[in-house]
């Protein structure tokens, strides 16, 4: 959201930029597209900058855009209920985007359970396929984002689950430049998050007018969907107020990673990340 509002309320350009969105399909395709070259920015999980310098690719995080985990586990069998903790997903199909995906991330350390396995099955499928494999019982639950989780509950499905709980306060989407685009263009990065966050503040104080930009990116979705899952992602401090990305978050994400075997080095918040833009766009009035 805060990427749609800084477009749609003309941000960027008030900061002198011409941005133009390109979907990439992947998070780890859109640092692949920062580091080639092929964009300037990515907006994506943060955690691929750790990822990619292990392979001698460098690149930073200059803001974040989306904390905590903004997922959550929905189903249509009733008979499923609340789940409280990791053992009840037992024997349970719980669907996730493919892997290397953050959806895929989250979900296989939940089912790690703090070194005690559940006997789950994480079924992979494409973003915008979960419902469906629900749908046609290829899985029993799906962990989804907004607005999809709460398309679902419009539908009769119901949320059981929420790994925000588990994780905590989590690095989950930022501003990624390479370290090369960085040292030769630090005016436009400082352009770039000045504008992020002049849409997170508009978001903060304007919800009215928020929604009516989420509606105009999602018009498939209805308007009560569209708000009621903005809403969410509002009161849960997904959006956050401003763009610096705190030190612990990004050590939470980080820990996912080296969990579930993705990150092998440190991926040291010092050496990812890069908070001088952010504090400074923070600090202007």
């Amino acid at each position: 959201m805060p990427r749609y509002v800084a477009v749609k309320k003309g941000f960027f350009k008030e900061e002198g930029l011409d941005v133009r969105l390109v979907s990439t399909g992947g998070d780890e395709k859109t640092f692949t597209a920062v580091i080639t070259g092929n964009a300037q920015f990515g907006v994506s999980d943060p955690t691929f900058t750790a990822i990619a310098r292990e392979r001698g690719q460098g690149g930073k995080v200059v803001a974040g855009i989306v904390r905590g985990v903004p997922f959550w586990v929905v189903t249509f069998k009733k008979e499923i209920g609340k789940i409280n903790s990791a053992e009840q997903f037992k024997g349970r199909r719980i669907a996730t985007y493919t892997a290397p995906s953050t959806s895929f991330a989250v979900m296989k350390k939940v089912l790690q359970n703090n070194g005690k396995p559940v006997d789950a099955k994480i079924i992979q499928g494409a973003f915008g396929t979960l419902l469906a494999l629900l749908k046609a019982n290829h899985a029993d639950m799906a962990l989804e984002i907004e607005p999809i989780v709460s398309i679902a509950v419009n539908e009769g499905a119901e949320i059981v689950y929420s790994p925000a709980k588990v994780l905590g306060d989590f690095a989950f989407t930022g501003l990624t430049v390479s370290d090369d685009y960085l040292k030769k263009n630090a005016a436009d990065v400082q352009k770039a998050v000045n504008a992020i966050n002049k849409a997170m503040r508009f978001i903060d104080k304007d919800f009215e007018g928020a929604v009516k930009i989420a509606c105009s990116e999602f018009p498939e979705v209805k308007e009560p969907v569209v708000r009621v899952a903005l809403k969410r992602l509002v009161a849960e401090g997904t959006i956050p107020k401003s763009v610096v990305l705190p030190e612990s978050a990004w050590n939470n994400a980080i820990s996912m990673r080296k969990d579930i075997g993705d990150l092998k080095s440190a991926g040291s918040f010092k050496e990812n990340v890069d908070m001088r833009f952010a504090d400074k766009a923070a600090a202007a009035k």
